[in-house]
């Protein structure tokens, strides 16, 4: 499919419609790329038109330092599947990212991911903040409770 076919992010069919009654703002950079803000929280998503995929990007945390405590919690976070992953960028930011496959290409889908991913900030930003502080990471259990997973079945 190309970009002439599959018409620009800003049309995706109801992403509009979400981002008034949710209250972020659209800024169209071109065709292939978009930047959300929601206007209570001053949380900022980046939507790119990747071939026939949708990459959103947020920005997790500024300035941060790749040290071995980060790693690991990022590693055990990832071990939770949570459909998206974390990266440093180049501006050595901690950056949430998710990928959407051409049959997901929808403003419901585009929106889903954002507030899953916000959900997701929400539950692990002190988590995170703290095993950069420390320099210690978090373990499986801390995961847990930060996603309010008591009782867990995983294995520790």
């Amino acid at each position: 499919m190309s970009a002439d076919t599959r018409g620009a992010l800003a049309e995706l069919e109801g992403l509009r419609d979400w981002c008034e009654e949710n209250q972020f703002e659209i800024e169209e950079i071109d065709s292939e790329e978009l930047v959300l803000t929601d206007q209570e929280t001053d949380s900022v998503w980046s939507v790119f038109g990747v071939e026939d995929w949708i990459q959103i990007k947020g920005l997790v945390l500024e300035e941060v330092e790749p040290g071995p405590a980060l790693c690991l919690t990022l590693a055990r976070l990832h071990d939770r599947l949570l459909g998206c992953r974390f990266s440093i960028d180049a501006q050595h930011g901690l950056i949430i990212i998710v990928d959407l496959m051409p049959s997901c290409r929808s403003g419901e889908a585009v929106a889903e991911a954002i507030m899953q991913m916000q959900a997701i900030i929400d539950h692990t930003s002190d988590l995170i903040e703290e095993a950069i502080a420390n320099e210690v990471p978090a373990d499986d259990r801390t995961i847990d409770h930060a996603f309010r997973l008591e009782g867990s079945r995983r294995l520790h």
